[in-house]
């Protein structure tokens, strides 16, 4: 059989409907290819709503299942509350701020209803349903289309938007962190907006839970000197530390 991803992809949700869960031993078996390959295709499936990952393999998800990025949000959450705090030191009033989809960014933004003298940019769903509540003008949907599995806005509108505008800051994520390949997503649109990001910012601030190092994504979105600031929850091993510290990354953990 093919290993092509997205023939991978295709047989997976196909199994997946035959029998409400697949395997990641049988899947790798199948297709020839590592087991590791085949946690990333379902964690991207996972990603985008069609399965829940369990230890194994993965699950049809429920009925009643919530979003993707509400489960997303119930993972690692005290890590991502820690880095959401040493973030929020570095908000400074009268500044210029976007806040891309990610989870740890969601639990930043609470830290943002209080502070009606930040200016801030957002392609995310779920933090403009945050901050909607806030009585000022400080707040700006960045539009797009609407992608449901991520709660966030995407595509050429979205990166039209971002191209007219400098930001101060630029608080970014990834979903994984690989020692020589950088900062990756799973998403190719997730990596067109946080690379139209660097190039219009003064400063991209990463925010990173450990869970995410020593994995690999689908597209580099950033190499390690493309990111000035890095907010993780732990140190980060001496191989990551010695390659943020050649690419003049300052870092900071709780």
């Amino acid at each position: 059989m093919t290993d092509h991803p997205q023939a991978r992809l295709q047989h997976i949700l196909e199994e997946l409907a035959k029998h409400g869960r697949v395997s990641v031993k049988e899947l790798a078996a199948e297709f020839s290819v590592s087991p590791e390959t085949v946690r990333r295709d379902l964690k991207q499936l996972e990603m985008e709503g069609h399965l829940r990952c369990i230890y194994g393999g993965g699950v049809t998800p429920r009925r009643d299942a919530d979003q993707p990025i509400s489960q997303r949000m119930r993972v690692n959450a005290r890590e991502k509350a820690k880095i959401a705090t040493l973030a929020a030191r570095e908000l400074r009033d009268h500044s210029k701020i976007f806040l891309d989809s990610g989870t740890t960014m969601l639990a930043l933004s609470r830290y943002l209803v209080d502070r009606p003298l930040i200016n801030i940019y957002t392609n995310s769903l779920d933090i403009i349903q945050t901050l909607s509540g806030v009585e000022s003008n400080n707040v700006v949907a960045v539009g797009g289309v609407l992608r449901p599995s991520y709660r966030a806005f995407l595509g050429t509108d979205t990166l039209n938007v971002i191209r007219e505008h400098l930001f101060d800051i630029a608080f970014v994520s990834a979903v994984t962190v690989d020692v020589n390949l950088g900062f990756m997503d799973l998403g190719e649109d997730e990596a067109l907006v946080r690379r139209a990001l660097r190039r219009h910012a003064k400063q991209v601030v990463m925010l990173a839970d450990s869970s995410k190092f020593g994995r690999q994504g689908n597209f580099c979105t950033y190499n390690f000197r493309d990111v000035d600031l890095l907010i993780t929850d732990a140190p980060p091993r001496a191989d990551f530390l010695e390659k943020l510290e050649e690419a003049q990354v300052k870092v900071i953990y709780a």
